[in-house]
């Protein structure tokens, strides 16, 4: 039997059933193992697939003997956030509001991963209704961040339990969602990279939603090239050839502003050695001031005219009252917000967005990616935000603040791991860059990734 651990990549996985005889089955079951072992009450994955996920490694398996695999991926384990729908089960997107919904079909892109041949393992929790970039949920479970055994620290949200499950090795990558960071901050700050697609690139069909506007689908990986496989197969493209990605003639824009200030000491310290190292080896940083950061940064989070809030209100606001001793109350005071937002002012807003995302890509036209911190904070601990307040509310601003510059302004973008901060946490390095460039920035992301490996 071919040699395989916890932290083999998908891709790896799969090179291993393709060449070297190893066996989707043996996999499926060491990661169920796992995941009994390690996850007993239920707070990384909420349900598990197991018949599901023993008949797809059955039906890959003789694939495999039979040299009719699929895809690259076909025969990997794989997990999926509580908001995509899996047919038979149970998909509540995290909440007890919606614990009786069992859908009859799949969501699209799980549809097109399981004919591709992936295995379903289960669906992983989340803020309820991905309304969060922290990934506290007390009702339904909260996944403590690995790595740091001594303090449970939050995951990072909303697709807490996607990047818990990889980071943990219960899977061998995640599809989560991001509506405002919830695959990349999850991304940080378990050591993974994840991939903010541009949206519409992904189909939506089948996800419950939060903000269709902003709503983007998304993998959360060990690699770059995990990443790129997977955004490929559930886009339905070709392979990305990463092949030959160096920094030779690469440009990166250092913006400065609002996304570089109020860096936790730690965090500072690892994206400065990691910018002195792109710098060794060729790359060109600019350091230039981007005003539209800003003022998109003042725009969402600016009170009374949220498109977000406004489409989730609309989405979720009868559900949440009808259920609101089941809603943990921060979500609930978030959802219900929306009630006051005027249409005029949302419409002011839509147009000022547009005006300001036009200004941003003139200004970083001819750049191959803008550089950010990906989350500016260390995760704090789950305690000391679980019953909600002032605490939670700036901690959650913290999280979110950078990588909800990317969904407003349309932009698609990529979380690398850099580095540890000063508690031994992983820290992000964000790339992001114009829309539907989604495979260029995967080119550029593996250059970056390999110079800083």
């Amino acid at each position: 039997m071919a040699a395989f651990t916890e932290t083999t990549t998908a891709l790896a996985l799969g090179r291993l059933f393709e060449k070297d005889g190893a066996d989707p089955r043996e996999v499926t079951e060491f990661y169920l193992d796992r995941i009994r072992a390690e996850d007993p009450t239920h707070r990384i994955f909420m349900r598990l697939t197991e018949t599901r996920a023993r008949g797809e490694a059955d039906a890959a398996a003789d694939r495999a003997q039979r040299g009719l695999r699929r895809h690259a991926l076909d025969g990997v384990p794989l997990s999926w956030k509580d908001l995509f729908d899996t047919a038979g089960t149970v998909t509540a997107a995290g909440s007890l509001a919606l614990k009786d919904r069992k859908p009859e079909c799949d969501a699209e892109v799980l549809a097109r991963a399981t004919r591709a041949g992936t295995i379903c393992l289960g669906k992983t929790a989340m803020t309820e209704f991905a309304f969060s970039g922290l990934g506290i949920n007390p009702n339904c479970g909260t996944p403590a961040n690995p790595f740091d055994e001594a303090i449970e620290r939050v995951p990072g949200g909303s697709s807490a339990g996607a990047g818990v499950s990889v980071a943990r090795g219960l899977c061998a990558a995640a599809i989560g969602t991001d509506t405002g960071g919830s695959v990349r901050i999850p991304s940080a700050w378990n050591g993974l990279v994840g991939l903010k697609t541009t949206a519409g690139r992904l189909p939506l069909a089948g996800t419950v939603p939060l903000s269709p506007t902003f709503d983007t689908v998304g993998p959360l990986a060990r690699d770059v090239e995990d990443a790129a496989a997977l955004f490929a197969l559930l886009a339905a493209r070709p392979t990305i050839d990463l092949e030959g990605c160096d920094l030779s003639n690469a440009v990166f824009l250092l913006p400065g502003g609002a996304g570089w200030s109020e860096l936790d000491e730690g965090v500072a310290a690892a994206l400065d050695l990691a910018i002195r190292r792109l710098l060794h080896a060729g790359a060109r940083i600019v350091e230039h001031k981007l005003p539209a950061l800003d003022e998109i940064d003042a725009l969402a989070w600016g009170g009374g005219a949220s498109r977000l809030v406004a489409e989730a209100h609309a989405l979720w606001a009868d559900t949440l009252t009808a259920h609101q001793a089941d809603i943990y109350p921060p979500v609930f005071e978030r959802v219900m917000a929306g009630a006051g937002i005027k249409a005029s002012d949302l419409l002011h807003a839509d147009r000022r967005r547009a005006e300001i995302s036009q200004r941003y890509l003139e200004a970083t036209a001819g750049v191959d990616a803008v550089l950010l911190p990906t989350v500016a904070i260390t995760p704090p601990p789950i305690a000391k935000l679980e019953a909600g307040g002032p605490d939670y509310f700036k901690a959650n601003r913290m999280a979110l603040r950078n990588t909800t510059m990317g969904n407003q302004l349309g932009l698609c973008a990529i979380t690398l791991p850099v580095g540890y901060d000063a508690a031994g946490i992983p820290v992000g390095l964000m790339l992001q860059s114009a829309p539907h460039t989604d495979e260029k920035l995967l080119r550029t992301a593996r250059a970056v990734e390999k110079t800083l490996r």
